[in-house]
C-alpha cells in the first residue's frame, strides 16, 4: 500500500506552510507544524516525516541543531529556508549535509521543486 508523504514545516510563524500549501495540497503531501526547535524533535519522535522543511530564524545562527537532528533522523532530508544568505551562514548550514538550502528570494517554484525532489529521492 502507497504512503502519504509527510512534510515537516519548522518555522516560528507560518509564512513558508502558508505560501506552499496549494503546492502540498495539488501532490497529496500530509502538512505536519512547529513553531519551535522543541516542537519540531517531538513532531520527530512522534510522526514519521519525509521531509524536514525548516526556517533558518529557528536556528538563530546555531546550526547545531541540525546535527540533532541527522542524530536522530540520519536519513531525513533537510531544506533549509533564510530570508538572508551570509558567506557564514551558508557555511555553517552546507556543512550540516543537508538536502538543499533555499533563500526565500529565490521565490516558490524553487522551493517546490526542491521538496518533490526530496520527496522523489525517497520513492526511488
Amino acid at each position: 500500500m502507497h504512503r502519504e508523504k509527510s512534510i515537516l514545516f519548522a518555522e516560528p510563524v507560518e509564512g513558508i506552510a502558508s505560501d506552499l500549501r496549494p503546492f502540498v495540497e495539488e501532490k497529496g503531501y500530509k502538512a505536519l507544524f512547529a513553531k519551535s526547535l522543541k516542537e519540531t524533535l517531538l513532531t520527530l519522535q512522534h510522526e514519521l516525516v519525509d521531509v524536514l522543511v525548516l526556517d533558518a530564524a529557528l536556528l538563530e545562527e546555531d546550526c547545531g541543531f541540525v546535527s540533532v537532528i541527522k542524530g536522530m533522523e540520519r536519513d531525513l532530508h533537510i531544506i533549509i529556508c533564510s530570508d538572508t544568505n551570509t558567506p557564514e551562514l551558508e557555511t555553517k548550514i552546507r556543512k550540516q549535509r543537508i538536502f538543499y538550502y533555499h533563500i526565500k528570494s529565490f521565490g516558490l517554484q524553487d522551493l517546490e521543486m526542491a521538496v518533490a525532489n526530496a520527496v522523489n529521492v525517497l520513492a526511488q
